[in-house]
């Protein structure tokens, strides 16, 4: 009589499980978050990054910046880096940029003929101008400085690229605070192995926080974009991955003066776009919460060992660890 109790509770369980399981996915289905949207895209050719303000966006590309409208896509301004003057000789590869309170920021290396040497270019945009205002060198540190951007608590956030399939492992991210017209260096990070795993020969081209807190990243060419988070203990974590945002790698800049989640990105070559990234938090909360399988679970450990020889702290531990691999599956999704 034992063994078919026994048995009889363990099919009770695996069916109650199942149900559970079921349950999660048909509301995550439901509810699952709109898709991203490109809203306008312009036949811009530059080939690494875009910036954008209130007005304008602006096309970076290795010596120079055109400033377009940002409804229309027309040139006001633009700029280049004269090499016959000594202010502008070390220009050779910029990168993605920030527009910070009237001002452009744009990450600078010298790669690929001096792979350490970086610089912070900044330029003053207002109203229709864009004229460089200085130069700030960076130390030698890290590798080869691939974007720049500041976060809603004032710290500064620079990438430093690596190249190499074996080599980009040791691509760097650095939060700095900036003093007395410099970057002081606050604490280093490297990328989580589920970015990584997908820059092949690359690195990290561009980075940019969202209005949802998150570390929006990209790769050299990849058609998608890697979200991540700083947590608790400080640790830099993969959140999720965002397909269909109209960009192929390269500098990105959200659009902090819009009231829609709206990301700038560019096809090198060919086209700047704008896309809307819903908030994907909802979806991120349905699946993989903890609480919403507890709460399932509690009438289950309470009702099959009530009356029955196997421990309650052992049914707790098989079904919370059976439990534990169906979330791990369900949350992870399809692998990058």
């Amino acid at each position: 009589m034992c063994e078919k109790s026994a048995m009889k509770r363990s099919v009770g369980i695996v069916a109650y499980v199942l149900c559970c399981f079921a349950l999660q996915v048909a509301a995550a289905e439901k509810n699952a978050p709109p898709a991203n949207v490109v809203l306008k895209q312009f036949p811009i050719k530059v080939n690494q990054g875009v910036a954008v303000d209130a007005k304008y966006l602006y096309a970076i590309s290795n010596t120079t910046i055109l400033k377009c409208d940002k409804e229309t896509g027309m040139t006001v301004a633009s700029w280049k880096a004269d090499k016959t003057k000594d202010a502008f000789k070390h220009f050779t590869h910029m990168n993605s940029g920030t527009v910070i309170d009237g001002k452009l920021y744009c990450a600078h290396s010298r790669f690929p003929e001096d792979k350490n040497d970086n610089s912070i270019e900044v330029w003053n945009v207002e109203g229709t101008k864009i004229e460089h205002e200085k130069t700030i060198r960076m130390p030698r540190d890290h590798g080869s400085l691939t974007w720049i951007d500041r976060r809603k608590d004032d710290s500064w956030w620079l990438c430093y690229a690596v190249y190499g399939k074996d080599q980009n492992k040791n691509t760097r991210l650095v939060k700095y605070r900036f003093e007395n017209g410099q970057f002081a260096e606050v604490k280093v990070w490297t990328f989580p192995e589920e970015v990584r795993a997908n820059w092949a020969w690359g690195s990290c081209s561009g980075g940019s926080w969202g209005p949802d807190g998150y570390l929006y990243t990209t790769g050299h060419d990849e058609p998608r974009a890697y979200v991540l988070e700083v947590d608790v203990n400080d640790q830099l974590k993969y959140v999720r991955t965002e397909e269909g945002v109209g960009f192929f790698g390269q500098g990105i800049a959200w659009d902090r003066s819009s009231d829609k989640p709206v990301l700038w990105g560019i096809v090198r070559g060919k086209n700047i776009s704008a896309t809307l990234i819903p908030d994907k938090e909802p979806d991120r909360k349905s699946i993989g919460s903890k609480g919403a399988f507890l709460f399932l679970l509690a009438p289950l450990v309470t009702l099959h060992t009530a009356d029955g020889p196997t421990p309650v702290v052992t049914v707790k531990k098989d079904l919370l660890n059976s439990i534990q691999k169906i979330q791990i599956a369900a949350t992870r999704g399809p692998r990058l």
